[in-house]
Order: structure tokens, then C-alpha cells, then sequence
């Protein structure tokens, strides 16, 4: 089924895990265009962050910088979205838990 969400009313909410848990803030989408030339977009991955006020203003780019400055890696994951349940978009959460979504995703 496909379906429509505006990316800024995405961007910032407050993820939770499907044991209740926070999994962090959606701070990035990483799209692909479906077909050249329709303007239309598909969602693969979602950037979620727990990094606070810095990332927030800063980017994760710059938490990242900073984090690694201190001897500290960066605390985002990347999510795919099938993990991301949006049936209710102003409520994202994860179908599974965050640990094992952690265990699975690729060294960044």
C-alpha cells in the first residue's frame, strides 16, 4: 500500500521502540526516486538520534564530530523502513525492539 507523509512532520518526532522504549528522534530520511522524471520519492531509511539540543542544532554531522572529539560514538541508528510502523504518523514507533534493530544495523 503506498502512502503519503509529509517529511517535515516527520522530522523530529519521537520514536518509540515496540517494548515502549525511546529509540530516538527521526532527524534524517534517505529517499530514492521511483521513476526518473516523476518526482516522486521512496523512503529506504530513517536516521533516528537521541543526540539532543547540539544535534538539534547543530546536525548529526556535528554531534558526531564532538562525540568522536570525546572519545564517544556518535548514538543514532539506522532504521529501515519497514521497521518503522507510521500508521499513525504524529506517533512513529518501531516493530521491534531497539536491540535488536541495534544488533542488525551496519557500523557508521
Amino acid at each position: 500500500m503506498t502512502r503519503e507523509i509529509r517529511v517535515d512532520r516527520l522530522t523530529g518526532l519521537m520514536v518509540h521502540d515496540a517494548d515502549g522504549r525511546k529509540a530516538g528522534r527521526i532527524r534524517e530520511l534517505v529517499a530514492e526516486v521511483e521513476r526518473p522524471g516523476s518526482g516522486e520519492y521512496v523512503v529506504r531509511e530513517f536516521h533516528l538520534s537521541l543526540g539532543g539540543l547540539i544535534e538539534a542544532l547543530g546536525g548529526h554531522q556535528l554531534a558526531a564530530v564532538l562525540a568522536e572529539r570525546f572519545g564517544r560514538r556518535p548514538n543514532w541508528i539506522v532504521v529501515g523502513w519497514r521497521d518503522l510502523d507510521l500508521s499513525n504518523p504524529e506517533q512513529p514507533r518501531l516493530r521491534r525492539p531497539l536491540a535488536e534493530i541495534r544488533a542488525e544495523a551496519p557500523e557508521r
